[in-house]
């Protein structure tokens, strides 16, 4: 990135763990299970119902019941994260240009779930099928709602690249900053449950029908879980005109693709070696400036000792002393929101000293020889770290934040 530094000053959070930024965050260190028993949907058929589902929550109160009720479960989730991650930065309670305030979503379901629904009741020969339920197909919808309820009139964009989309929608708003065509951006993703998601992981066989547990022995695989992450990102100078509070820095990001296979990674740790490597060169630190790893983690076999070769391949027996964890512990495999809830985790861990566990965690795999933060959050003072995201496809994504 150019020398026009981005900060992280507003974070907004709904999760399985909680319906806002502190609740999940505070549980997160508490290391809680957000995975149980799914209730969205039937999922009858399916090799596991466990699932990281988002509890209740209330509607936005400047949206009468019946626009509230259009919303998808996803652009609902969206609206709610990212009015608290507005307040929490304060950016538009200063006189500033609308049009210098952009938003950069990882695309993911959208209102799939409801698609679904209207599917299944054109099946049947006495109901009509609403059609309501198949309007909020656009992947770009969550993006579209929060620009437009916010006035936010700048640069607007939609990435999808599977589970690494919000990664790659938060680095690429910071390259809008950079590049002086914003002054800040609401960045991360909203994704919600759905039958296909759910049918598609278990059908691959990936899912644990316990809680899973990344970087174990014992795993077996991922939960699939559902959220919503909006990070403000804004130029430093513009934050400290108005005393924003800085969480982090953001100064890097890495994308590749493995150009290996749909579903699998690249076994060796080739391709996510060379990922952190491009991440790390465009952050300009080398790799004894990182204090921790927020990982990917998925608890799949494969995907977790694949992610480890890559890691030692980067800081070699340093691997060995480096904190890492996987939030998916707690709040699941959040698919295309994923990266957005990890690097909101980041930023916080940065701010606060503190990283939260990867609980679940019953005995050390050699084939993932990593320093992993089990059970017990850990207080550390972290100068630099970083998150990564590998979804499949090969379409990988890494980001680097630093304290200010």
């Amino acid at each position: 990135m150019t020398e026009r530094r981005i900060v992280v000053t507003g974070i907004g959070l709904l999760s399985a763990l909680g319906t806002s930024r502190e609740a999940v965050w505070s549980s997160l260190l508490a290391g809680r299970c957000g995975i149980g028993n799914l209730t969205l949907f039937d999922g009858t058929g399916c090799r596991s119902q466990q699932v990281a589902e988002v509890g209740p929550f209330a509607p936005a109160p400047d949206f009468s019941a019946k626009a509230w009720q259009r919303l998808s479960r996803s652009d609902q989730m969206a609206v709610t994260a990212a009015r608290e991650a507005i307040a929490d930065s304060g950016i538009l309670e200063h006189d500033l240009d609308r049009g210098r305030i952009g938003v950069a979503l990882g695309s993911g379901t959208a209102d799939l779930l409801r698609n679904e629904e209207w599917f299944i009741e054109a099946q049947g020969a006495d109901v009509r099928a609403a059609p309501g339920k198949i309007f909020g197909h656009s992947p770009s919808g969550p993006g579209d709602v929060i620009a437009s309820h916010f006035g936010l009139e700048g640069i607007k964009a939609s990435v999808l690249s599977a589970c690494s989309s919000s990664t790659v929608a938060i680095g690429y708003a910071g390259e809008v900053i950079a590049r002086g065509q914003a002054d800040a951006m609401v960045a991360g993703a909203s994704d919600a449950l759905c039958r296909l998601t759910l049918s598609g992981f278990n059908a691959l066989r990936l899912v644990d029908a316990e809680p899973c547990r990344p970087f174990c022995r014992t795993r077996k695989g991922m939960n699939i879980g559902e959220a919503a992450a909006m990070l403000v990102l804004e130029e430093m100078s513009h934050a400290a005109r108005r005393g924003a509070r800085i969480y982090a820095e953001l100064v890097g990001y890495g994308m590749r693709c493995e150009a290996y296979h749909p579903t699998a990674p690249e076994p060796e740790g080739k391709a996510v070696a060379a990922l952190i490597d491009d991440a790390l060169r465009a952050a300009r630190v080398s790799t004894d400036d990182i204090d921790h790893v927020n990982a990917h983690g998925t608890a799949t076999p494969q995907n977790d000792q694949a992610e480890a070769r890559g890691l030692r391949r980067v800081f070699g027996e340093r691997a060995s002393q480096l904190p890492v964890t996987s939030i998916k512990s707690m709040v699941g495999h959040c698919l295309a929101a994923a990266g957005a809830i990890e690097a909101a985790a980041l930023a916080l861990s940065i701010a606060s000293g503190i990283v939260p566990p990867t609980i679940n965690f019953r005995e050390p795999d050699p084939e993932c020889a990593l320093e992993i933060v089990a059970n017990d959050a850990r207080e550390m003072r972290l100068i630099c770290a970083m998150s990564t995201s590998l979804a499949f496809g090969g379409n990988n994504a890494a980001l680097v934040m630093r304290r200010v």
